[in-house]
C-alpha cells in the first residue's frame, strides 16, 4: 500500500508554521484598515475613497485564492506559501514610500496576494489529519486571522510613534523572515512517484461536480466576507459613531478579531460532531438577529456586546464551513477551498464599498446593516434539507 492511501495521523509541527505563517500574511493584509484614519487626513478622502482604499488588497487575495488553492494541490503547500511569503514582502515595502492615493492603491493591489494564503494552509494541514480530526485541526489554522488583530491594535501605535509610512515596513519584514522558516522546516504529504499530478484543467473539473460548492461559497461570502467587512470598519464606524480616538477604537477592534479568531477552534470541534447545516441555519438566524439590533441607538456597551456576539458567531461559521469541505472534498481540498475563498474575500471587497457608498449618501450606517442583513436571508433560503442532502450524495460519489 503506497504512502498516499495511509491517512497521517497529525503534524503539529506543520500546524504550527502554517498558522504561524498565515498570520503573518494576515496582518500585512489588515494593514489599510488601522491607517485609514492617517490616509483620511492626509488625501482628504470621502468614505468611498476609503472604502475602495481598504477593499483593494482584499480583491487580489480574493481572485487568486481559486489558482493558487489549485496550486497547492498540484505543487504542495511548502513550496507555493514560501514563494507567496517572498513575494509579498516587495510590494508591502514598497509601499512604505507611498506619496499619493493612487500608488497605495496599487501598492495594496499587489500585496493583496497574501490573503490568498487561507487557501494554502486548509489543503496542507487537511491532508496530514484523519476525517474525525480535520475540524479541530482547520479550526487551529484559522487562528492566523489574528493577524488581522495584530495588525488593528500594533499598526495605530507605531504609526504615532514612527509614522504610517514606517508602519509597511516593518510589518514587511516577518513576511520576509516566514518565507525562509517555511521553506526550510514545513512538509507536505508524501506522495508517491508513480502517480501523475493532474493538470490544471482536470483539478477545474470539480466545480461542476456538485452544487454543494456554490453553497459552501455563499455562507463564506456571509461568514468571512462579514468578518473582513467589519474588521475594516469597525474603528472607523466606533470614530464616527462614538468619538473613540483612532488608537482605542482599533483596540476595541482587534476584540472583535480575537472574538471570531479563537472561535473558529469552536466552529471545527462541532463541525466534527455536529451535523453542519444545523450549525450554520443557527448561526445565520443569530447574525440575521444581530444586525437588526444594531439599527437601534444603543449605548457603546451595547454595541461592543452584540458586536462581539457577532464575531463569535462568524468565527463558528468559518470554522464549520471549511471542516465541511475537507470531508466532502477529500482529494480536492485546495482546489474547492480556493473558490470557497475567494467568495468569502469577495465579500470583504464589495461590503466596504457598499457600507461606504451608502454611508456617504445617507450619513449613517442603518441602511449597511439592512443591506447585508439580506445576505443572511438568502443564505437561508439555500438551507432546505432536502436539497442539501441531494447536493451531498453528489459531493461524495463526485
Amino acid at each position: 500500500m503506497n504512502t498516499l492511501v495511509q491517512t497521517p495521523q497529525g503534524n503539529t509541527k506543520v500546524l504550527i508554521l502554517a498558522t504561524l505563517a498565515f498570520a503573518t500574511c494576515f496582518a500585512g493584509w489588515a494593514l489599510f484598515s488601522p491607517l485609514a484614519v492617517y490616509f483620511r487626513a492626509e488625501f482628504n478622502l470621502s468614505s468611498t475613497g476609503v472604502g475602495l482604499l481598504l477593499a483593494m488588497p482584499v480583491l487580489l487575495g480574493s481572485i487568486m485564492r481559486v489558482p493558487i488553492g489549485v496550486f497547492t494541490d498540484k505543487y504542495g503547500g511548502r513550496r507555493v506559501f514560501s514563494i507567496l511569503l517572498l513575494f509579498g514582502f516587495f510590494p508591502m515595502f514598497i509601499a512604505g514610500f507611498a506619496h499619493s492615493y493612487s500608488f497605495l492603491l496599487i501598492c495594496g493591489f499587489f500585496f493583496g496576494l497574501v490573503g490568498t494564503s487561507f487557501a494554502i494552509g486548509i489543503p496542507q494541514v487537511s491532508q496530514w489529519y484523519p476525517k474525525e480530526k480535520q475540524g479541530l485541526a482547520l479550526g487551529i489554522y484559522g487562528v492566523g486571522n489574528i493577524g488581522s488583530a495584530v495588525a488593528t491594535f500594533g499598526a495605530p501605535l507605531l504609526a504615532e510613534s514612527f509614522g504610517w509610512h514606517k508602519v509597511f515596513m516593518i510589518y514587511s519584514v516577518p513576511l520576509l523572515i516566514m518565507a525562509f522558516v517555511y521553506w526550510f522546516f514545513s512538509a507536505d504529504v508524501p506522495k508517491p512517484a508513480n502517480v501523475k499530478p493532474p493538470t490544471f484543467g482536470e483539478k477545474m473539473k470539480v466545480y461542476k461536480s456538485s452544487k454543494l460548492i456554490w453553497v459552501f461559497c455563499l455562507f463564506y461570502f456571509m461568514t468571512f466576507g462579514f468578518f473582513v467587512s467589519f474588521s475594516l470598519w469597525l474603528p472607523s464606524y466606533f470614530r464616527d459613531f462614538y468619538n473613540i480616538m483612532p488608537v482605542k477604537a482599533g483596540s476595541l477592534t482587534a476584540i472583535f478579531v480575537f472574538a471570531t479568531t479563537f472561535s473558529r477552534i469552536l466552529g471545527g470541534y462541532l463541525g466534527d460532531r455536529i451535523p453542519g447545516r444545523r450549525i450554520l441555519v443557527v448561526l445565520s438566524l443569530m447574525i440575521l438577529s444581530i444586525l437588526i439590533f444594531l439599527n437601534l441607538s444603543v449605548s457603546l456597551m451595547t454595541a461592543l456586546t452584540v458586536f462581539y456576539m457577532m464575531g463569535i458567531c462568524l468565527g463558528v461559521g468559518n470554522g464549520v464551513i471549511f471542516k465541511l469541505v475537507a470531508e466532502y472534498f477529500p482529494r480536492d481540498t485546495g482546489t474547492v477551498g480556493g473558490m470557497v475563498g475567494a467568495a468569502g474575500g469577495l465579500g470583504g471587497f464589495f461590503l466596504p464599498i457598499m457600507l461606504g457608498t451608502i454611508r456617504d449618501y445617507t450619513n449613517n450606517y442603518s441602511l449597511g446593516f439592512i443591506f447585508v442583513s439580506l445576505v443572511c436571508l438568502i443564505c437561508l433560503s439555500f438551507m432546505e434539507e432536502k436539497t442539501l442532502i441531494k447536493m451531498h450524495r453528489k459531493a461524495v460519489s463526485a
